[in-house]
């Protein structure tokens, strides 16, 4: 089957400049051509969808979010069984999508079961890449041990995240790759949610981080590493990480290395001033929190704002930014696209150079050179978005403005036309 989207104004992802009165034809779950109305031929058989007044652009690409659900409050989460918390990942995966997200990186808490329910249309939600767990050395970031003297598991279907020394690294690398990881993910710095640690400290040793690269590197695979503080996140970058995830806290010399290397940055900006406007807001989601997170979000966001100076100076320079969120169970399921006000406003990117950051730009990071641009041979990942975000970019923000969220050529979200209540799954399946 052939779908046509006529007359809307196309941002293709990876033009600097958007093409009005533009035609965007699909067929079998991929883009066969997209250009101006004038040198695009429609097919005569096709069903033609009309988007005069919207914008058509590529599905969004979120290179960093959990996907998965585990309940804020620890007592809560401790009354939880493990099919109650992967059942209500359902929602989250469900709500990812309809703010516009058609692919993500899962950067722990997702395995291969999520990505294969979601690419069979079992479950609906962005295509998935997986990591499986976010791995630690002991009293690290994903250690959840409590002065109790146990630990708390995140998410009992996974394996246990904690490695310490090369060897371990080694051996848990290997087992989550078995597992079928599309990537790998390592701590190299403490974090803002777990107890036994702060933000700043630097985790495993570069030998350490190296062995994680080496054996990922076997597998025709990456490594992204969560780091905060800056000697964490020049550890992993001389263990030669392929991503720094946050990395809100780097210098020049970072900044350098990263742009010689080609290493990419999501820096997953929104999360630490959003979660402080959100405390003003709901004293009782404050509250629920085991590791003196506002003290460590005041302290972050602090370091922030001081730091943009240099974010923008990195961004002229070059360096590799891709679109990344940070959704968890803290704060912005559903509200994804806010990062990008962020982007804007803090790495001074223009709209287009922030959409770009999360579509073609997020696809060379995750490298998936078939999604993130409305280009012949690409999967038919598609918004269409009532207005035009390159006059302001957080009308995206609005949920109301995704008239249509297509995924593989199939619309999962259709406000234009309608389509009755009730539609089987089994005709809205992705691949």
């Amino acid at each position: 089957m052939k779908t046509v989207i006529a007359g809307g104004t196309l941002i293709d992802g990876c033009s600097p400049d958007p093409i009005a009165d533009s035609v965007v034809v699909v067929e079998d779950g991929n883009i066969v051509a997209a250009g101006p109305s004038k040198s695009v031929s429609v097919p005569r058989d096709a069903e033609m969808i009309e988007a005069d007044g919207h914008t058509v652009m590529p599905g969004i690409i979120d290179a960093h979010l959990h996907s998965t659900y585990r309940a804020r409050d620890v007592r809560q989460h401790l009354l939880n069984t493990p099919t109650y918390n992967v059942l209500r990942s359902t929602e989250i995966l469900a709500e990812t999508i309809a703010c516009g997200v058609t692919t993500a990186r899962d950067m722990g808490g997702a395995d291969a079961g999520f990505r294969e329910s979601v690419a069979e249309g079992i479950i609906l939600g962005p295509r998935l890449l997986i990591c499986v767990i976010m791995i630690s050395q002991t009293g690290g970031h994903s250690d959840y041990w409590v002065p109790a003297g146990m630990r708390l598991p995140k998410r009992t279907w996974l394996p246990d995240p904690i490695a310490d020394g090369a060897d371990a690294v080694r051996a848990l690398v290997r087992q989550v790759l078995m597992m079928g990881a599309d990537f790998v993910k390592i701590c190299s710095t403490g974090g803002i949610t777990s107890f036994t640690d702060h933000w700043d400290e630097s985790q495993f040793t570069v030998t350490e981080l190296r062995v994680a690269v080496e054996e990922a590197a076997r597998k025709g695979k990456k490594v992204a590493v969560h780091a905060e503080g800056l000697n964490g996140i020049k550890n992993a970058l001389a263990a030669g990480v392929h991503s720094v995830e946050h990395g809100w806290f780097i210098d020049e010399e970072c900044v350098d290395t990263m742009i010689e290397h080609g290493t990419w940055w999501v820096p997953t900006l929104a999360l630490v001033p959003e979660s402080v406007k959100k405390r003003t807001q709901d004293a009782g989601w404050s509250d629920q929190q085991l590791a003196n997170e506002d003290e460590k979000d005041q302290q972050i966001l602090t370091k922030m704002k001081q730091h943009v100076p240099l974010w923008q100076d990195a961004v002229k320079r070059g360096l590799n930014v891709a679109f990344g969120t940070d959704q968890s169970h803290r704060l912005m399921t559903g509200e994804n696209l806010v990062e990008f006000e962020y982007m804007v406003d803090w790495l001074g990117m223009s709209p287009m150079e922030a959409i770009i950051s999360a579509t073609q730009r997020a696809s060379e990071c995750i490298e998936r050179p078939d999604l993130g641009t409305l280009k012949p041979g690409c999967r038919a990942d598609v918004l269409i978005v009532d207005g035009d975000p390159l006059s302001d970019i957080k009308l995206l923000q609005e949920r109301d403005r995704l008239r249509m969220i297509i995924k593989d050529g199939i619309p999962v979200i259709d406000k234009m036309r309608q389509p009755p209540v009730g539609t089987p799954i089994e005709q809205r399946r992705t691949k």
